[in-house]
Order: C-alpha cells, then sequence, then structure tokens
C-alpha cells in the first residue's frame, strides 16, 4: 500500500517566490561587486598612478630624399607661453618610414623661470666652447693640433716624393758639398715656385717630399733665424738639408667686422698670400709672378733694394708692373735687420669683406739657397691707414720672449740648439686690444 503525500498550493507558492528572492538577491551581489571593482580599478588609474612624461624622438630623414643644401643649417630654437597642459599626455608621432614626415606643430609649455634659464645655459654654453676652440698657442711655424689654426705643410723641392733627388744641387766649398743651393739650381726653384703661385694647385707640390708632421699656426711672425729651423719644426731635419723648402699653411677664416683690408708683410726669402681665391701679396726677395725663364735667377733679387729690386719698385710706382700696381713700400719703426735690405715691409692688394663672411686662405713661406730665413704676415685696415695689426687666427700674440724660448730647441740628448740669427727683431703692429681675431673655421 503506498502512500502519497500531495504539497497544498499555498507551500508550493511560496516556494516559488523564495527562489524568485534568492536569484534576484545572487544577481544584486554579483552587480554589486562588479562595481565595486571597477570603482578599485578607476581610482587607481586616475588618482593614483604616475602620469608618464611624453617623450620625443627626433626624425631624420636620409639624406638622398632630403633636398640639397649648400651647408648644414641649424634651426633657430624658441618658446613661447602657454596655460599649463591638462594631466592628458600629448601624442607623439613616430615615423618608421623612409620618406620626410610632415607634422603638425605641437606647443610645449613652459614656464617663465625655464625658458629665460635655457636661454641663460644656451648662451654660456656657447661662449664657453668659442673660448675653448680658439686657443691661445700657435706662434711661429706653428704647434700640434688644436684651436683656431692654420694647417701647415712642409715639401722638400730637393728630392721627390720617394726621396730621389730632383735635380737642384749645392754650393761646394773646399771640395764638401755645403746646406747652399747654387745658382743654376736657385732658377729651378723659382720656376717650381712660379708655376705654383699660378693656381695654387697642391698637385705642383704633392710631387716633392711632405713632412708627415703637420703643423698649426695661429699668428705668423718669426724673426731672422736659421734656416734649419723649418726641418727641425716639422721632426723631418734628418731627410731635409736647410735649403729649397716651401710651407703652405691652409685654411678659412672668418671676418671679424666688414671693411677693405690688405695684408702687409714679408719673408726671406718669400711671403706670399691667397685670399678669397686671388694672389694677394708676394713679398720678400723672390717674386714667383715675375720668373722669367730666359733668366730663371732674375726673380730671386726682385725684392731686393739691390739694381733688381729697385727696378722692381720702379716699375711699380710708374704703372709698369700690371701685376703689382696696387702695391706699396712700407717703412716700419721696429724694421728688423734683415727687412732693411728689402726696403721695408710690402703692403699688397686690398680686399674686402662682409662681418662673419668666411674667406679661403693660403700662405706660403719659402727659403731658397739656405741660411737665414724669417717672415711677418700683418693686416691694414684701410679705414685707418698706417695702423698695422697682427694677422691672428685666436688670442696668441707672440712676445719676444716666447720666441726667444722657441728659437731654443733641446734635442733628443737634452742638447740645446739655438736657431738664432742676428739680434731678436720684430715689426712694431698694435697690441692686441686693437687686434681683431680672423677666427679658423672647418
Amino acid at each position: 500500500m503506498s502512500l502519497h503525500i500531495q504539497m497544498s498550493e499555498e507551500a508550493e507558492a511560496k516556494l516559488r517566490k523564495d527562489a524568485l528572492r534568492s536569484k534576484l538577491t545572487s544577481f544584486s551581489a554579483m552587480a554589486a561587486l562588479i562595481l565595486f571593482g571597477g570603482a578599485i580599478l578607476y581610482f587607481t588609474v586616475v588618482f593614483i598612478a604616475i602620469e608618464a612624461e611624453a617623450e620625443f624622438i627626433g626624425y631624420t630623414p636620409p639624406a638622398e630624399n632630403l633636398p640639397a643644401r649648400a651647408v648644414p643649417t641649424t634651426q633657430q630654437l624658441s618658446s613661447k607661453a602657454a596655460t599649463p597642459s591638462t594631466t592628458v599626455s600629448p601624442s607623439v608621432i613616430v615615423a618608421t618610414g623612409a620618406a620626410p614626415v610632415a607634422m603638425a606643430q605641437v606647443d610645449i609649455p613652459m614656464e617663465e623661470s625655464q625658458d629665460e634659464g635655457m636661454s641663460v645655459d644656451i648662451g654660456m654654453g656657447l661662449d664657453a666652447g668659442l673660448g675653448d676652440e680658439l686657443g691661445s698657442d700657435g706662434g711661429g711655424l706653428g704647434g700640434a693640433a688644436g684651436g683656431s689654426a692654420l694647417e701647415g705643410t712642409f715639401y722638400d723641392l730637393k728630392q721627390s716624393k720617394g726621396k730621389v733627388s730632383t735635380g737642384i744641387k749645392f754650393v761646394i766649398k773646399d771640395g764638401k758639398e755645403t746646406e747652399t743651393v747654387d745658382g743654376p739650381s736657385r732658377g729651378k726653384v723659382h720656376a717650381i715656385l712660379s708655376e705654383f703661385i699660378k693656381n695654387w694647385s697642391p698637385a705642383v707640390l704633392n710631387k716633392y717630399y711632405t713632412s708627415p708632421t703637420k703643423l698649426y699656426a695661429s699668428n705668423f711672425c718669426l724673426p731672422s733665424c736659421s734656416a734649419a729651423y723649418a726641418p727641425e719644426a716639422y721632426q723631418c731635419k734628418k731627410d731635409c738639408k736647410p735649403s729649397a723648402w716651401v710651407v703652405v699653411y691652409r685654411g678659412k677664416v672668418k671676418a671679424p667686422r666688414k671693411g677693405t683690408f690688405r695684408f702687409v708683410g714679408t719673408g726671406d726669402d718669400l711671403l706670399a698670400v691667397k685670399f678669397k681665391g686671388q694672389t694677394v701679396l708676394e713679398a720678400g726677395w723672390c717674386i714667383p709672378s715675375l720668373y722669367d725663364k730666359d733668366h730663371p735667377d732674375s726673380c730671386g733679387t726682385r725684392g731686393g733694394m739691390q739694381a733688381g729690386g729697385q727696378t722692381y719698385w720702379e716699375d711699380i710706382k710708374s704703372g709698369k708692373d700690371k701685376k703689382h700696381k696696387n702695391y706699396k713700400l712700407v717703412t716700419n719703426k721696429n724694421t728688423p735687420k734683415w727687412n732693411k735690405e728689402l726696403g721695408g715691409l710690402t703692403a699688397g692688394d686690398t680686399f674686402t669683406v662682409r662681418e662673419g663672411e668666411v674667406c679661403p686662405i693660403e700662405i706660403m713661406i719659402s727659403e731658397i739657397p739656405g741660411g737665414a730665413f724669417g717672415f711677418c704676415v700683418l693686416l691694414e685696415d684701410m679705414s685707418k691707414p698706417g695702423k698695422y695689426m697682427l694677422f691672428r687666427t685666436n688670442f696668441s700674440m707672440p712676445t719676444k720672449g716666447e720666441m726667444d724660448g722657441m728659437l731654443r730647441v733641446k734635442d733628443e740628448n737634452g742638447k740645446v740648439r739655438d736657431y738664432h740669427m742676428g739680434a731678436l727683431e720684430i715689426p712694431e703692429f698694435l697690441p692686441e686690444d686693437e687686434t681683431p681675431i680672423w677666427t679658423a673655421v672647418p
């Protein structure tokens, strides 16, 4: 016999109502949990997390895709005040392609104090760098690389690149060969100098022996000394006899102010200056542009106050010498003794520059027979005629004490070799505060 129990309708309705209440409670609890977790995440990200700073990556397109430029340019930095930005980081655009990318201008807010600080830092950095790079060394024939200076190269015309004789011979005295070039060979040297000065092509001199040592000079003033000092300074005295050599200094200089100038100076045996593509000065015993193959030794006496030199200056005054019609013989209060034999200093052709203009320059110094040599390169501002400044590319200004020490050289054994020849005399020039700097630039 089976027993059947049936739930009443009231009990069944209550059971369904309790089940529905349980489901609603479960859904409510789940929703509250989700909202609570979302709130925690929101407060963590928005109010606690530190905002990441935007990073800017400079983009430089490949050179082949850029328009041609004569020289690199530096963009001018500028800043402008703006309202402080929101906490949202600015968007950053990064180019991954190879083509130039155009970007919209992004204003970066800067406080006034930051802007002023940046200007001061940039100005101080430039001034400090300029001073450090200019330096204060490089007198005489020059010194080690560094600073604002012209690079000098030493050539020995007596031997080829492979140290084979070029046929230039020496005077024979008492049956022995001296270090002095003989008369006929001097004509050969004049011919080489004449060929070179036509266009100052390095190819003319590169076929001769070249010292591996380079010197860097920032001013050009050396009293009368032994011609052996040049091979000593260029560290090739074991390979080169002190005659028939040439030194050429090359570089570019920036004009310190606008104006019209001319180089003034002389050299024993030769000083020549090329500026802005033109030979603006030939001075000394030798005037290479007047070389005459029928009289090969004649240009070796042109600058002196002998018969040839007197004719040379008479031709200039009369206008007969068209190549040097603007040249002038200049007397100097402290003209050295060795300069007096040349009649003084020579003032060359004038030239005009703009302030900041970068100008190529080459200075040639040469000794031909041997013996004594010396040189000086001054500059005259045509708005202040008769006042001569030392041409210099950095802060250096030669003193007699410095030059005296320069010409006393210790060899590897500590023995002092004295290269002085006569009195330690140099032409007079304006003091340092009246001598602008023609800064050497790459």
